[in-house]
């Protein structure tokens, strides 16, 4: 962890944000996820590097969790345990047995059925009052099937309840290093972004980082980006509170 705060501090960013994945009850979809043991030891872990590092930069303590229906109880019972400054929502499974990920390439149904899923899927996140950020809001494209003109409504439904709820939109450069998409690209989209801006939702940038070289992935070309849109409103969070970048 140590390594991504020192690529941070040597690209220049005045803070760096950890979230990593949560654990899930049972096994769940645990070849990318800590255990439930484990998740004190994270914390800890972070808020150490944010004693080590005061003075030099900012450590956000975060969490990214896999929105699974039916584990609500379970989940804002793991919120609950830790001072977080922020909780990435994301949906990762299209089912509650988390066998299904959310860009599938082997989906038997029509794109429409996929998103249309998945949307459903944020949507029932969002209005679980469980987060504060919508992560990769359109992962699906991962899968190889790219949202069109079919799945515009659902795309707008979703956006406007993200503002409704006040929740913040995360602008994902993880896109230009997923060989997957037919060009290196944010989630979501250029277009995605514009409705949101218009839609008054807040943005928060976010490299998902996996390795200490993807730290801060982009983020000059999304500025250049996100300048030309006079009403974006970029923030970040401190104990779960929207505060400006």
């Amino acid at each position: 962890m140590e390594a991504f705060v020192e690529s941070a501090i040597d690209r220049g960013l005045k803070a760096i944000g950890f979230a990593d994945h949560n654990p899930l009850p049972n096994g769940l979809g645990a070849n990318v996820r800590m255990e439930e043991a484990e998740l004190d030891g994270y914390v800890k872990s972070v808020l150490d590097l944010r004693r080590r590092y005061e003075g030099r930069i900012e450590v956000l303590l975060g969490l990214e969790m896999d929105y699974v229906e039916g584990l609500e109880a379970y989940l804002e019972k793991q919120i609950a345990r830790h001072p977080w400054d922020y909780i990435i929502g994301s949906i990762h499974y299209l089912d509650a047995e988390c066998r299904q990920i959310s860009w599938p390439k082997n989906f038997a149904g029509e794109t429409a059925q996929l998103y249309g899923r998945y949307f459903e899927l944020v949507r029932k996140m969002v209005n679980s009052g469980l987060c504060d950020i919508v992560a990769h809001f359109d992962v699906p494209r991962r899968s190889g099937r790219a949202h069109t003109e079919h799945e515009a409504g659902d795309i707008t439904r979703t956006l406007k309840e993200i503002a409704q709820a006040g929740l913040a939109l995360e602008v994902n450069t993880s896109g230009y290093r997923h060989p997957e998409l037919s060009r290196p690209d944010t989630y979501p989209t250029r277009t995605i972004i514009v409705e949101a801006v218009a839609l008054g939702i807040p943005l928060i940038v976010n490299s998902d980082a996996h390795t200490p070289d993807a730290v801060a992935l982009k983020f000059d070309e999304v500025e250049s980006l996100l300048a030309k849109h006079k009403d974006a409103r970029l923030v970040t969070f401190r104990n779960r509170r929207q505060v400006p970048a």
